[in-house]
């Protein structure tokens, strides 16, 4: 449970860009998120994001399956998809 609480930090954090991603994690996330976009899954929903003082809705894109959000788990090296199509060769 606590390596599970770790990740999720490390995924906002690095989304928010409080952390700093390495640029192998940058194209892993970019290879996760086109397999995401694709995927019956993931569905697409809003949230508020609140840059230098002011507040607009933003496109996100989750994982019904895991409940995930799938920009911020896709920055974590450890974490997987629940149906297996993070699995690349």
């Amino acid at each position: 449970m606590v390596a599970k609480i770790w990740n999720i930090l490390i995924g906002w954090g690095r989304a928010l860009k409080i952390l700093i991603t390495p640029v192998n994690i940058q194209e892993l996330s970019k290879k996760r998120l086109e397999v995401c976009g694709g995927c019956e899954a993931a569905k697409e929903s809003k949230a508020l994001e609140f840059i230098n003082g002011s507040a607009e809705y933003i496109k996100v894109i989750y994982c019904t399956e895991c409940k995930c959000p799938c920009s911020q788990k896709s920055l974590v090296k450890k974490e997987t998809c629940p149906l297996g199509k993070w699995d690349f060769k």
